[in-house]
């Protein structure tokens, strides 16, 4: 699968790097910011090869969070799961819903979200 990853601790991105790559996937590229995954979303789709899949921190820096990239993705209809270190998300309108997955999270936990996630048709 082509992965975008929404993580703006590069240490954490690095390690899901390293983890989606030992599984198989591909990551097209690491955001740490809104603006950065929305460029990656842009370039993706001018290149023809859309997205399969995202994982998305949902808290990032500056008090931001992940929520307008998970807007485009569910309006691309593109799977995606949160990755947090909550166990629950602010219950809001504006949040499209999606799994979690729970900081810290094992390789094995990873594997079974990117197989138990539907994909777009």
């Amino acid at each position: 699968m082509r992965i975008l990853v929404v993580e703006d601790e590069p240490l954490l991105a690095m390690l899901l790097e390293e983890s989606l790559a030992e599984l198989g996937h591909e990551v097209v590229g690491c955001a740490a910011s809104i603006d950065q995954a929305m460029l990656i979303m842009d370039e993706t789709t001018l290149d023809g090869n859309a997205l399969d899949f995202a994982l998305l921190d949902y808290t990032l820096a500056d008090d931001a969070t992940s929520a307008p990239v998970a807007m485009r993705l569910r309006d691309d209809g593109t799977p995606f799961v949160y990755l947090t270190g909550h166990r629950s998300l602010p219950v809001d309108g504006d949040i499209p819903v999606a799994p979690l997955l729970t900081k810290p999270f094992t390789l094995d936990q990873l594997e079974v979200a990117l197989r138990t996630v539907p994909l777009a048709a």
